[in-house]
Order: C-alpha cells, then structure tokens, then sequence
C-alpha cells in the first residue's frame, strides 16, 4: 500500500500547490458582484490661466472653464490596478461637444473589502483625453477645436452593495495640443493647465 498512499500524498501536494499559486495570481474577491463599474459622472474644469482654449474662441484674457457630464465604464484588471473609458457631452460658455477619454489607468488600494462594503484610494492616470469643441467666439463667429491632453488625480471610492460612490476632489488636466478651424482657425502647441475634480454614481455588475 505504500506506492498508491505515496502517490495520493503527492498528488494532493501538487494539487494544493497550484491552489495556492492560482490564489496569488488572481486579483481580489470584489464580492457578490464582478469587478466591473459603469458610472454616471460630472466632471467640471477650471483654467488655471490663460490658453489655448481660450485663444480659440477669442477670450484668452478669461480663459475659458469646461463642464462634462457623461458615463465611465471600468474594469479590475489586476490585483488592484483598474481601466477607465469616459464619454462626456462638453459645455461651457460659448462651446460645446463631446470628450473621450479612452486611455485611463487607476490602482485602488482598498482600505475596507467585504461583500457589501468597500472604501477605496484609486490614484488615476489618463494618458490621452481629447475634446472636439463647437465653439463660438466673442465676434460671433462658428468654430470647431479639437484639443488633446492627459491628467492625473486622486480618487476615494465607496461601495455599498451594488452602488458605488466616488469623488475625486484633487486632479489636473494637462492639454498641449489645439487646433480651430473655421474663422478663428489657430493651432497651438504648450501646457495649458486646468483643474479638474469628477464626482460620480454608479453600479457594479
């Protein structure tokens, strides 16, 4: 009896070894639900001085502030490392459109992490946002900007059951490209800065 004993003991040895293996490569239980989000969010941005945005409708004195209101869907792709897709419909004082951000990447670091509750730090890295503008500047006159940028910010995210809740109080949004056509038509290149914050309500599934 000792060679199927033998073998049984090994076999199970193996087996629990890739039990264990399998439990460390896997990310985290996020309970119930899935690991996947889709969110409701606003999103306002203010200038922090003068730029392109505001060359382009003619009130680069004033600068221009952006309001955006859209969805985010994201989903856990690693053991805390998450990936944001935005849509937004944009609007401001003399423009509107429509703002994609297809590229953001997050590490929400859980503080609490049951079934039903969860409190999150997601700091949050955006690498290419881009706003396609209809705008109309100070004489009247119809343009249309495309403006690209990137943007960092923290982020504290609350689950309780299948809502989730999220702030993000402190972000900035870097643009360094614009480029207008129509009567205001300019291009330019530089670091325009904004202040962002994003507040937002959603569900896991």
């Amino acid at each position: 009896m000792r060679l199927p004993i033998t073998g049984l003991v090994s076999a199970a040895l193996v087996l629990a070894l890739a039990g264990v293996a399998e439990a460390q490569a896997a990310p985290p239980d996020d309970g119930v639900l899935g690991g996947h989000r889709l969110s409701l969010i606003y999103s306002p941005e203010v200038p922090l001085g003068a730029g392109s945005l505001g060359q382009a409708i003619h009130n680069a004195a004033g600068g221009a502030g952006i309001q955006n209101l859209g969805l985010e869907v994201s989903t856990r792709t690693g053991f805390v490392a998450r990936y944001h897709a935005q849509l937004d419909y944009t609007y401001g004082d003399g423009l509107s459109g429509v703002r994609l951000e297809p590229l953001a990447f997050g590490w929400a670091v859980p503080l609490i992490h049951t079934d039903a509750v969860g409190l999150e730090v997601e700091p949050l890295l955006s690498l290419a946002d881009g706003i396609l503008l209809f705008t109309r500047d100070d004489a009247g006159n119809s343009n249309v900007t495309f403006l690209l940028g990137a943007g960092v910010e923290g982020q504290l995210n609350l689950v309780l059951g299948p809502v989730y809740l999220f702030a993000s109080p402190l972000g900035l949004e870097v643009r360094y490209l614009a480029v207008t056509s129509g009567d205001g038509h300019v291009a330019t290149t530089g670091a325009d800065v904004y202040y962002r914050f994003r507040l937002g309500i959603g569900v896991r599934y």
